[in-house]
Order: structure tokens, then C-alpha cells, then sequence
């Protein structure tokens, strides 16, 4: 049949077109840019199209023909019917069953498709091919995977859609160009509970158990007994369950306050309302001993709140609280009937325990008072202070320049039962206390008349004869006191373990008398007696051998005595001022 010029010349320009569209289709099925393009558009196009065609003109391009589809779409879709839910196999499947064109177009044919009638309808995209049958090869489940040509697509009609043969009848859904279509939708993690959004609202991590958490409160209450008061509130601050176990009542029977810069009112108050938080107003009966030693800003306020709220108190001390007065102590010893132990030490304001208000014949349970540097104190103080305390057995008040022998003579009749006395750097004491004070008789073991310089041989031989059971006695200081005086003390007093005789006049003779009858003797002083030597230090380093502590400071004991005693008291601790001992 022959076939004319023109005819001729329209076959080969229509396969020149059909070339061009599926070199375009390629490279945006591929996804290749424009830089991508640009690269490859310098290959030979007769090794890019496969070589020369037999009968094909070798110069003229319009007669080299069309190439081969890479493969057929319908063929793919059938045998496999396992793989994901692309367009163009969806598509496929559906020209397939119903005998129409078999697959997806490319974009670029799909645009020429009045031009190229019956050319191309069977092409896939190079993409899909590379991806999704590469991954089936293999034996795995395709990625997510995104058609890089699919922007290229032209708007169709809904009935056209492959999102309408996927169930989207409107159309494609609005971040179709972001998630693949066949990929899972992602799990929505399970709402956080409540305790954890309080936790992430207050910016803290949720509690983790740790082995601590196991250990039962009675035994977490056990070792807190053993923590200090500084302690306690420390570990108040770790988390909650040692907050509410550190403020268990049991374990505040004892409060401990040091520090001049500590705000012991405040402190105070504050305790008392975490003690009784279950029941306001309550009273703190757990409360048994207090110490807030050296806390200057320690007033009558504070101290009157501890005496209303903790009723059983039974050891108070407060030394060097030169703000407390009478009327803080007056609370005190009215409001807490078993106070036993009361030390004022350094309390300048305090100036008698006056009960007056609470009633003449009131009687305190106290057996231990020490009014040590209470300069104010008097002899008509001390007589109400023995009167309203018949149970006193330790009564210290050094340093009281103000007392008397007047009000000294009250204390043995108004107190019988006192076992220790300190009157020291009482300079206006004489022989008469002395005297008066031997009426204690055995019961007297502690007596210390340090520094009182009007103490002769006469007061402290009285003492020796009656108090026979003395266990301590301090004349340091009493010049008037000599061997006279010491020899009765050594056979009188043979239970005597402590004796300070610095700085009186006694000599060898009385050092030996005292080591014959007493050689149970732990502690000596002779500082400053300038009438001994190193005969007298051997006699007792000989008969003491119990000797723990001599001191010899000021004193004119050489090098020989002090290794003398050194040879037989091997636990003596020497304490000297002579730089060539050793």
C-alpha cells in the first residue's frame, strides 16, 4: 500500500514526540531536578534510546522508533497482589478486571494524552519500580516512600482519584503530600495520669522507689532518735514521708539551740506548733529536756511559751542567756513541777526564784541549780532559793561577790540533803560558812572554796572532821591554810580522790602525810607552793601509784621529781612550766 509523503513525515514526528514525552516522563518519575536534567541531557542519544533501529534512517532522529515499555503495568499488578496500595497498581488492577487501559500514565503522557492515543498507558514510573519492587525482592516490607512525580500531576475529576478508590471520596486528604499513603498511621501515646501532669506542672521528676522506701517507720523513727535537734530539721527537708515521721512527737523529747545569732524565740514556737499540729493549743508533754546554751536573743517571751507548753520538762539550761529574768525563771519553775535540773550560768539578770505569787508553802522538785556569774544574787535570794528547794543536792554559785556568810548559814538547815557545794571567788565568805557547812556531815562530798582568802586552818579543819566522806575539796588560793590543816584533811578524809592546794602554804611534811592516807589520790594540785620540792612529789608519785593528773606549774620541782613520778604513775598526766622536762 503506498503510503504518501505527508503521512510518512506525521508517523515520524509522532514518534518523535512518544520519545521525547517518556524521556521527560523519566526524569519526573525519577525525580530528577532541573540540575539533574541538565546532566544527563549530555549522554548520546543513540545509547540512551538502545541503539540504532534496522531501518531507521543512522542520521535522522525522526526515524529512530519509539522504546519498549520497561514493563507492563497490568502484568505487575497481577502477580502482585500483595503489595501496598500505590495508585498505579490500584489503577491497574481496576483497568484489569474491567479490560480497560492497563496502569497509570506517566504525568508527562498523561498530559499528551489526545496527542499520544494508544501510546504509552502502560509505563511506571521509574520511582515506583526502583522502590517498591526492590524492597518485595527482598524480602521485606517496602519503606515509607514518597512519588517524587506526583507533584507533577494535574487536578482530575473525583470519580478519577485514586484517593476516591481508597475511600476518599472528597479527595485527597490535606497532608496527603507529607504521609505516604500506604504507611501506618502513628500510635497516639496513652494520656499521662494526674499525678504525673502535677509532677511536670511543678517542674519535678516522678518519684522513683528506692531500697530506702522498704525500711518500715518504727525503724526510721529508731535512728532519727539518735540525730540532734540540727539534725532532725535537716532531714525535715528530704521529702515528705521523713517530714511528717521527723516531727512524731517520740522523738523530741530533748531540743538542742546553740548560737548567738539563733532566733531561739522563733525556733521555739515553731517546734511547739509542729508538735501539736494534730491538736492545736495542746501541750507538749513529750518535751523533757532543753538546752539552748549561748543563744544571746533568748528573752522572757520565748522561754515563758516553753514553760506554758511543755509541762514535763524536768532539765532546763541556759548558759550565757544574759537577756533571760526573773519573771522567765518564775514561769519556769511555776509552770514545770518536775524540773530537776536548772543551770543559770552567766544569766546577769536573774536575781532570786522568788514563788511568793505561787504560795509561800510551795516546793520545788530541784536537785541541781548552778547560779554560776549571777552577780546579783543575795543573801536574801539565797535563803528563798533554799527554802522553796529542800531536795537541792548540787548547788553551785561561783563568782557571786554579794553572798555572805548570813546567807550561807540557811543552806545546810533549809537543805539536808546537799551533796555538792561551790562557793568560789566568794571573797566575803569566812570560817563561819565553813563552820555551818559541817553540819552537812557525810553527806558533803564536793566542796570548793577557791580564792576565798578569809578560809583559815580553823574553817577547813571543822569541814574535815565532820564531812568525813569527802571526795573532793579546792582550797586553792586560801594562802591561811598550811600543813596543819592538810594532815587532818589526810586522816579524816582517807576517800579523798581530788585535792587542790595551790598556792597555800604547805610544805614535804604535809605531801607526805597526805600520800600515807590517801593513796587512792587520782588528782593534785600544788601550782605555785613555793615550800615544796622533789622530796615531797617523790612521796607521792611512791604511794599514789593511781595518780592520773599533777600539776606542778610555778613551782620548784626539778627534772629528777618529775621523772619519779613519771617511773611509778605511768598513766600520770605532769603539767609544768619547766621547758626542760621530757
Amino acid at each position: 500500500m503506498a503510503v504518501s509523503g505527508d503521512e510518512t513525515s506525521g508517523q515520524l514526528l509522532l514518534q518523535l514526540l512518544e520519545r521525547r514525552a517518556g524521556r521527560r516522563s523519566y526524569y519526573c518519575d525519577s525525580g530528577y531536578t532541573s540540575s539533574n536534567h541538565s546532566r544527563q541531557t549530555s549522554f548520546d542519544t543513540s545509547g540512551a534510546l538502545g541503539g540504532e533501529l534496522p531501518g531507521a534512517l543512522p542520521m535522522d532522529p525522526l526515524s529512530v522508533p519509539a522504546p519498549p515499555p520497561p514493563f507492563d503495568m497490568a502484568a505487575v499488578a497481577s502477580s502482585l497482589p500483595s503489595l501496598p496500595g500505590h495508585p498505579g497498581l490500584v489503577r491497574a488492577r481496576a483497568d484489569t478486571s474491567t479490560g480497560g487501559p492497563g496502569g497509570r500514565m506517566s504525568p508527562s503522557v498523561y498530559n499528551h494524552k489526545e496527542v499520544l492515543s494508544g501510546g504509552w498507558a502502560g509505563r511506571m514510573s521509574p520511582s515506583v519500580y526502583n522502590h517498591k519492587l526492590l524492597a518485595v525482592s527482598q524480602g521485606r516490607s517496602s519503606p515509607a516512600y514518597h512519588d517524587l512525580g506526583y507533584h507533577t500531576l494535574v487536578a482530575r475529576s473525583a470519580a478519577a482519584s485514586p484517593w476516591a478508590e481508597l475511600g476518599y471520596p472528597g479527595g485527597a486528604p490535606a497532608n496527603s503530600a507529607r504521609c505516604p499513603r500506604d504507611s501506618p498511621r502513628p500510635q497516639l501515646p496513652e494520656p499521662p495520669s494526674s499525678a504525673e501532669l502535677i509532677m511536670a506542672f511543678k517542674g519535678k521528676r516522678a518519684h522513683k522507689s528506692a531500697p530506702f522506701d522498704r525500711v518500715s517507720d518504727e525503724l526510721i523513727l529508731h535512728i532519727f532518735s539518735y540525730l540532734s535537734t540540727n539534725e532532725l530539721c535537716y532531714c525535715a527537708r528530704v521529702c515528705r514521708r521523713w517530714y511528717f515521721l521527723v516531727w512524731e512527737p517520740q522523738l523530741w523529747t530533748s531540743i538542742t539551740l546553740t548560737g548567738e545569732t539563733t532566733g531561739a524565740d522563733r525556733a521555739l514556737r515553731q517546734i511547739v506548733k509542729l508538735l501539736c499540729r494534730d491538736n492545736p493549743g495542746t501541750l507538749c508533754h513529750t518535751v523533757e529536756r532543753v538546752e539552748l546554751n549561748g543563744c544571746a536573743r533568748l528573752t522572757d517571751r520565748g522561754l515563758s511559751l516553753l514553760a506554758r507548753r511543755c509541762p514535763e520538762l524536768r532539765h532546763l539550761e541556759l548558759r550565757g542567756c544574759s537577756q533571760v529574768g526573773d519573771q522567765a525563771v518564775m514561769d519556769i519553775v511555776s509552770h514545770c513541777p518536775n524540773l530537776q535540773h536548772l543551770d543559770l550560768t552567766g544569766c546577769h539578770r536573774v536575781r532570786c526564784l522568788d514563788l511568793s505569787q505561787a504560795g509561800a508553802d510551795h516546793r520545788l522538785n530541784l536537785q541541781y541549780l548552778d547560779l554560776t556569774d549571777c552577780h546579783n544574787l543575795t543573801d536574801d535570794s539565797l535563803r528563798v532559793i533554799a527554802r522553796h528547794c529542800p531536795q537541792l543536792q548540787h548547788l553551785y554559785m561561783r563568782r557571786c561577790e554579794q553572798l555572805t556568810d548570813a546567807g550561807i548559814r540557811h543552806v545546810p538547815s533549809l537543805c539536808p540533803g546537799l551533796r555538792e557545794f561551790s562557793i568560789s571567788d566568794c571573797s566575803r565568805v569566812t570560817d563561819f560558812s565553813l563552820r555551818e557547812l559541817a553540819r552537812l556531815g557525810p553527806t558533803l562530798r564536793y566542796l570548793s572554796v577557791a580564792k576565798c582568802d578569809r578560809v583559815s586552818d580553823a574553817g577547813v579543819a571543822q569541814v574535815a572532821r565532820s564531812c568525813y566522806k569527802l571526795r573532793y575539796l579546792n582550797v586553792r588560793g586560801c594562802e591561811a591554810v598550811s600543813d596543819a590543816a592538810l594532815e587532818l584533811v589526810a586522816r579524816c578524809c582517807q576517800r579523798l580522790r581530788a585535792l587542790d592546794i595551790g598556792k597555800c602554804d604547805v610544805t614535804d611534811h604535809g605531801l607526805k602525810v597526805l600520800a600515807q592516807h590517801c593513796p587512792n589520790l587520782k588528782k593534785l594540785s600544788v601550782k605555785s607552793c613555793e615550800m615544796i620540792s622533789d622530796a615531797g612529789v617523790k612521796y607521792v608519785a611512791y604511794y599514789c601509784r593511781g595518780l592520773q593528773q599533777l600539776n606542778i606549774q610555778d613551782s620548784p620541782v626539778t627534772l629528777e621529781g618529775y621523772r619519779t613520778v613519771k617511773k611509778y604513775c605511768k598513766r600520770c598526766i605532769i603539767e609544768h612550766t619547766n621547758p626542760g622536762f621530757f
